[in-house]
């Protein structure tokens, strides 16, 4: 009697295999969308880091003297709206410290912050 070996895989082996090769694609697409979404993260804390020194160093920049306390304003950076706090404190009788803290507009997650001290009056 002459047994013949049958050549191929089964079904379950098939199966198995295609349950494998799946996932590893959805691993792929999920690492793939967090990839784009930590992308956008960073670009939008980019843009609001070059918002916070533009800002401070319009402020510098300036002869006069910003006046003490806080003020809130909106700048559009690359056609994206962000919304920043600048705080002005006067340090002893020659110097005052500006602190600029810059949000995604309507947000509440500071994304960027930038502080520097100025020669007083």
């Amino acid at each position: 009697m002459r047994r013949q070996f049958q050549y191929g895989m089964t079904l379950i082996e098939v199966l198995v295999a295609f349950a494998i090769l799946a996932g590893i694609a959805l691993s792929v697409l999920v690492l793939t969308g967090q990839n784009a979404q930590y992308m956008l993260t960073a670009e939008e804390k980019l843009l609001a880091s070059i918002a916070a020194d533009n800002l401070l160093t319009n402020d510098l920049a300036r002869r006069e003297i910003p006046s003490a306390g806080e003020t809130k304003g909106a700048v559009t950076i690359a056609e994206r709206p962000f919304a920043f706090t600048r705080t002005v404190v006067e340090i002893g009788d020659r110097a005052i410290l500006i602190d600029y803290e810059v949000r995604r507009g309507g947000g509440e997650q500071t994304l960027a912050r930038v502080s520097a001290l100025k020669e007083g009056q």
